[in-house]
């Protein structure tokens, strides 16, 4: 190779240039709704084409272009936006750096159509690498509509390290969600290889977040305001029941761009201490209003990352706002502060006396005695297994699940007692075993999910159809699953909006708690590794098993425990769990002899 330094060809600079701009469909897509965005559009359409690499188009209401911007926007650096190099640190659009038309014409074939109001006639561009193959005058509505086709059709090295079109959706739905949940004054509309995904008319946040996210927002959403000199902030924080597994909905916007930052989202985070479960995360909505001179939004190509002034302030305010919200509206829906406390009272008559409240009670009841409870067993049952069929009982707990596991552990039960509520401690003839309980009942309830022939599942008919929509990478999860899913009782279809439409669930299950625990299912099947290629049933029974088992921390009745012991040893495998983990540990008589041998 030599040695000599020479300048590179145009059209390879071009190439490497668009790479640090295209990373991928996603890129396309960001840029083109920003650009439609900063033209003060009132409506903008998405239409994607197998995952982008086909077609991606972007069509405006916006100001248009005339003839001659049309042509040198595709140029590099053109841009409208800024002057002065002082106009970085006032920047008020979405774009600036006018990279962007020119480094996707670099690796696609762009055609487009442009017109401003006050002309009679449009303009076409056709674009191939770079080089302009048609420009002409051509009739069309006012704004701009930009077509990209077959993008990486000239640099197949990137085009084959795309991922599948299931991922690349993904990441296109989350740039859609980026731009359309910040800018609600402006209507969206969104295709997928010709299926509608979204249609969004303007209005506020909240509307757009429960359009987006679905009506179950609509009763979980706690306003957040604060206003000091230095920022200001708004949007909305989600009640504490509803913390996640994951960040996947948790958005910051700065002056209205999407952001990432963990040094802000902890501060968040923070504010939800005592009220969530450890490795859950609170979803959240805030827009961060600043003055654009103290932030930096120049430091990264896709300019997600911000760099601010004193982002200590910031942190300190979002902190102090989020405990505030939590604790007013958290409280207000528990106590009426502003109820007329005037009560009117109506006075006796002569001769009249007031009635007095009865309370029943058993007479015969005596608290030292267990079998003069109610049939507890029958109330507290959640799951039950006979004859190796899967049947829902008559009181259902999702959150933590009351087993009470109904055969017997053996004629002559030996006893049973729980540690730590941790373990079962019980007895064989020549040793003592010690049994995790969680993880006794992952095996159980996974022997008898992958088993079983759903005979016996029972569903009910929701009321009131629950409609909700799943984040992207989740929803084309549930696509491939759905077959399964519905052996467990639950009726859940797909909708043409992108969301699901859940009509019947197991027994006793309520409409969200069967969304939560087919995103639990989700999410265990995300942290699950596998070797090798597993069967979808085999997936969805170790996930329901892991989600619905009893856990470490919970009291067990005797019962409880001996139903616990008994399954166990009619398992296959009663020593590990699916996850490869042990279950039990025995300790020998002679063991424990030897400690006494002094």
């Amino acid at each position: 190779m030599s040695n000599v330094i020479q300048l590179l060809a145009q059209n390879i600079s071009n190439q490497i240039a668009a790479g640090e701009v295209v990373q991928r469909p996603s890129s396309v897509v960001k840029e083109l709704i920003e650009n439609a965005i900063d033209a003060k559009s009132t409506h903008i359409q998405l239409i994607v084409k197998d995952a982008g690499k086909i077609l991606i188009q972007v069509i405006d209401n916006g100001f248009g272009m005339s003839e001659d911007d049309a042509f040198l926007c595709f140029e590099r650096h053109a841009t409208s936006k800024i002057r002065t190099s002082e106009d970085l640190f006032r920047l008020t659009t979405m774009g600036f750096r006018g990279e962007a038309l020119s480094s996707i014409s670099a690796i696609s074939h762009v055609e487009m159509k442009t017109k401003q109001e006050n002309s009679d006639i449009g303009t076409l561009i056709v674009m191939e690498g770079n080089q302009c193959k048609n420009k002409t005058s051509v009739s069309c509505e006012k704004g701009t509509s930009i077509a990209v086709k077959n993008l990486f059709y000239n640099v197949p090295a990137r085009r084959n390290f795309l991922k599948t079109d299931s991922v690349e959706n993904n990441h296109i739905y989350d740039e859609f969600i980026h731009t359309a949940l910040i800018h609600n004054n402006i209507a969206f509309t969104y295709y997928n290889n010709e299926k509608l995904i979204h249609k969004l008319e303007k209005g506020n946040l909240k509307k757009r977040i429960i359009d987006l996210f679905g009506k179950a927002f609509n009763e979980r959403l706690l306003p957040i305001e604060e206003e000091i000199d230095a920022v200001k902030i708004s949007g909305f924080i989600v009640k504490a029941e509803y913390a996640k597994k994951n960040r996947s909905e948790q958005f910051f916007f700065v002056n209205n761009r999407f952001m990432k930052n963990s040094y802000l989202a902890n501060s968040v985070d923070r504010a939800y201490q005592g009220l969530i479960e450890e490795k859950k995360y609170p979803a959240f909505f805030i827009n961060i209003e600043v003055d654009p001179q103290n932030i930096d939004v120049n430091i990264h190509p896709t300019k997600t990352e911000i760099k601010f002034l004193d982002d200590k302030i910031i942190y300190a305010v979002l902190h102090a706002a989020a405990k505030k919200s939590l604790g007013q509206f958290t409280l207000a829906n528990q106590f009426d502060f502003n109820v007329d406390k005037s009560f009117e009272f109506t006075p006796l008559k002569e001769g009249q006396f007031p009635n007095i409240p009865k309370t029943d009670f058993n007479s015969n009841f005596n608290p030292f005695f267990e079998n003069n409870k109610k049939n507890e067993s029958e109330e507290n049952t959640f799951i039950s297994f006979k004859n190796d069929k899967i049947k829902y009982g008559s009181s259902l707990n999702i959150y933590s699940v009351e087993e009470n596991i109904t055969n017997e552990y053996s004629d002559n039960n030996p006893e049973v007692i729980q540690l730590e509520n941790k373990y079962i401690i019980t007895k064989t003839k020549k040793s003592i075993l010690i049994i995790n309980q969680e993880r006794a009942s992952q095996r159980i309830l996974f022997d008898k999910f992958s088993n079983s022939h759903y005979d016996d599942i029972s569903c009910q008919q929701l009321l009131f159809p629950y409609n909700h929509f799943f984040s992207p990478s989740q929803t084309s999860q549930l696509l491939e699953l759905l077959s399964e899913i519905r052996k467990y009782g639950f009726m859940i279809e797909y909708q043409n909006d992108g969301s699901f439409n859940i009509t019947g669930v197991p027994n006793n299950f309520s409409s969200e708690d069967a969304q939560i625990v087919l995103e639990d299912i989700l999410y265990e099947m995300n942290e699950t590794n596998f070797d090798t290629p597993t069967p979808k049933y085999y997936k969805v029974a170790l996930a329901m098993s892991k989600r619905l088992c009893v856990k470490e921390g919970k009291p067990l009745r005797s019962e409880d425990m001996f139903g616990i012991v008994g399954q166990l040893f009619s398992c296959q495998n009663c020593e590990t769990t699916p996850f490869g983990k042990k279950i039990l540990h025995k300790i020998f008589i002679e063991n424990i002899d030897k400690i006494f041998e002094e």
